[in-house]
């Protein structure tokens, strides 16, 4: 609609090739789109913060024509080296969704683990027991790996944190690939002084992604107001600052519920948007905003013009 909030979903900017089946999915979008990107919207559109994209919504406030937010997903080392430099460049505003436990023990996130450890594995076959059976994988090329990658991701999307971490460690056994940023600066994640040197821009904001990329439906309720706390108290003591922004791992219909939403109330959140696409009214709730993804399997840029 003309005068809603268009919501973008970065995930990574990249200045580097992959190899194989790396970024396949086009999670880290080129440096040189990017940069298009980034001055396509200062000079087209009403890019607003997250602090004056709630104060529209607590206060209904219609959305100028054009209207978007930015925003980043994860919390990898790029999107403070490589896009938050051309963002202050061309004065956009941007809020940083991050997942402190993997910033404060520098561990890779568990969709790059996979990615991983099927890309640079040696073997051609390989064999994962879950849903009580062996199941086997051809590896022989590019294709089939990525099919391995799809079956194994869509998987550990839909089981209990336990059970995806234990497919995880089986998968690091049989490929014999202990999955690390040496083999690709893709993986990087954050440091927190980087981090701390970005936020010291008015432009920038930073927010919870939980603590380490669990998704959200697939703990217990103990373990989900744990892991809600632990994101906000681990990223005050890191950064100075009180998070009140929040947005939901994977972010789908099923990675999120009433009971979810509760819990991040209690813990004072005003606003977390899903992965679901869409656009966005004054009216919209402020745990229900819909986003674009940007580069994500080969998603389109979603503002018509570029």
């Amino acid at each position: 609609m003309k005068n809603n909030l268009t919501i973008l979903c970065y995930h990574g900017v990249t200045k580097f090739k992959s190899y194989g089946i790396e970024n396949s999915s086009g999670k880290h979008i080129d440096i040189k789109k990017f940069k298009q990107q980034a001055n396509f919207l200062k000079n087209n559109c009403h890019v607003l913060s997250i602090n004056e994209v709630n104060s529209h919504l607590e206060n209904k406030i219609p959305f100028k024509n054009k209207s978007v937010m930015i925003t980043f997903d994860d919390g990898f080392a790029n999107n403070f080296t490589v896009a938050a430099p051309i963002l202050k460049k061309n004065n956009l505003p941007a809020i940083f969704y991050i997942c402190p436990k993997n910033i404060e023990d520098n561990e890779l996130f568990w969709v790059d683990k996979i990615e991983c450890c099927i890309n640079h594995t040696k073997f051609n076959k390989i064999s994962i027991k879950y849903k009580n059976k062996l199941n086997y994988f051809n590896l022989s090329n590019a294709k089939n790996k990525k099919l391995a990658l799809k079956k194994i991701k869509q998987y550990c999307k839909s089981c209990s944190d336990k059970i995806k971490n234990d497919v995880i460690l089986q998968l690091i056994n049989v490929s014999g690939i202990n999955p690390d940023i040496k083999y690709s600066k893709n993986y990087e994640i954050a440091k927190w002084s980087q981090i701390n040197k970005v936020i010291k821009s008015k432009l920038f904001s930073i927010g919870g992604h939980s603590f380490n990329h669990s998704i959200m439906t697939k703990i217990s309720k103990k373990q989900l107001s744990l892991d809600i706390s632990k994101t906000i108290s681990l990223i005050k003591k890191r950064l100075n600052i009180r998070i009140c922004h929040y947005s939901y791992p994977e972010g789908q219909k099923d990675h999120f519920n009433k009971k979810i939403i509760f819990e991040l109330k209690k813990n004072i959140i005003k606003t977390c948007p899903t992965a679901i696409n869409g656009s966005n009214n004054p009216n919209t709730d402020p745990f229900l905003l819909k986003r674009s993804m940007v580069g994500f399997n080969k998603i389109k840029f979603p503002i018509k013009g570029l």
